[in-house]
């Protein structure tokens, strides 16, 4: 019995980031691809939006907001409400399907 707990905490150990991100993988190339390349995302090529490569490691989003988790997934969700005008649409997200997005950017620190 012990190895097969042993076994398991293993075997999901190994399940890594590419299973916790998968949701947030889909719902990028689903919401955020068509304007925006997003390293990792198959289909996430878009031009009319910034490159998603590093943005991890910026400082400001949007140059005005500071770059963490919280307000990357507000940003996410309601665009509109946190600057009235901008180019970036509402997407429609959820709050929770914009924090599981803004987890898998905090993982793109390499431009």
């Amino acid at each position: 019995m012990r190895w097969l707990i042993l076994l398991s905490v293993l075997v999901l150990s190994a399940c890594g980031d590419d299973d916790r991100h998968a949701e947030a993988r889909a719902l990028i190339a689903s919401h955020c691809g068509v304007c925006h390349v997003v390293p990792g995302v198959d289909g996430a090529t878009g031009r009319v939006g910034p490159s998603l490569a590093g943005i991890a490691r910026q400082q400001m989003l949007a140059g005005r907001f500071a770059n963490d988790r919280q307000t990357l997934a507000r940003w996410i969700a309601h665009p509109q409400a946190m600057l009235p005008g901008n180019a970036m649409p509402d997407t429609g997200l959820s709050s929770v399907q914009a924090a599981r997005i803004a987890d898998y950017l905090a993982t793109l620190d390499r431009p």
